[in-house]
């Protein structure tokens, strides 16, 4: 069996629930903004996934943010797994923490005020005690000292969308960053 179309008329959670509901194996590809993914199912788990760039379930989570592309679920094709790609997770797990997941991102999106919001930093740090970022946090100040959108900062970096919005959120609620 062979079910295509596009993410716009059938969103990647809606694909994932027919995948569990009907218990099917087989593999998904998708094509997005010049990137493809690829994610394998059987035996009711999510057996492996990646991207032109990433691997394992860093890739499904990557895939899983796309919102706009193609997609190819064909229940015939078998692929080779690697133990770089393996995840073996059941589905429903899978879906169940996407779902949260989804949910969290929702909600720091809306803290932030959508993708196109212009990001700043404070010309001076608050004085009440001394600054301290981790890596990933020094990597988005870094990247956002020529005032990019939210849309713009996320093509500079490779972090997920979720894991982008708490640093922006961290970094806004120490008084660091504006948003605009």
């Amino acid at each position: 069996m062979r079910l295509d179309g596009t993410l716009e008329d059938y969103p990647l959670s809606d694909i994932l629930q027919l995948i569990l509901m009907g218990n099917r194996s087989g593999t998904l590809h998708i094509y997005s903004g010049g990137d493809e993914g690829m994610i394998v199912f059987g035996e009711g788990l999510v057996k492996c996934g990646k991207t032109l760039k990433l691997s394992g379930l860093k890739a499904v989570r990557e895939i899983l943010g796309w919102r706009r592309g193609k997609f190819v679920f064909d229940t015939e094709e078998r692929v080779e797994l690697d133990e770089e790609t393996r995840i073996d997770l059941p589905i429903r797990q899978f879906i169940l923490g996407l779902s949260a997941e989804m949910d969290e991102s929702k909600d720091l999106m809306s803290r932030i005020g959508g993708p196109d919001r212009r990001l700043m930093l404070v010309p001076l740090a608050p004085q009440s005690k001394p600054v301290t970022l981790s890596p990933t946090q020094w990597q988005v100040v870094v990247h956002v000292g020529d005032a990019p959108t939210l849309r713009e900062l996320q093509g500079r970096l490779a972090l997920s969308e979720r894991d982008l919005l708490r640093v922006l959120v961290d970094l806004r609620d120490r008084g660091l960053l504006t948003i605009e």
